[in-house]
């Protein structure tokens, strides 16, 4: 019973992952936050490329968890390890959207 409730968990935390990597994206797209230097223009396409890589790899998991049964320990701390990346990257676009407003 506790693997099916780790289970659900990691679910419902890569659902709100997806959530968060589409508004990212959604946000870092935005005409507001065009690059107005050659160094906001390459950290834009390091982020989204990040989120690209992240959104897969989100893919992936949800759609194993979906049809797993089981939970093993090195699952459970891929799941927390992609909930991690997901949150650092939500930082490293607001600083970017941050730089980006004080520059336009």
């Amino acid at each position: 019973m506790e693997n099916l409730q780790d289970k659900t968990i990691c679910l419902g935390k890569l659902e709100r992952c997806y959530n968060c990597l589409q508004y990212i994206k959604t946000r870092i797209d935005s005409y507001q936050y065009e690059p107005s230097t050659s160094a906001l223009f390459e950290t834009k396409e390091y982020l989204k490329e990040k989120i690209e890589k992240l959104v897969v790899a989100n893919d992936s998991l949800l759609s194993y968890l979906k049809i797993t049964n089981e939970l093993l320990p090195d699952q459970y701390q891929v799941v927390n390890y992609h909930i991690l990346e997901t949150f650092e990257l939500e930082e490293d676009v607001m600083e970017y959207t941050s730089k980006s407003k004080k520059f336009n």
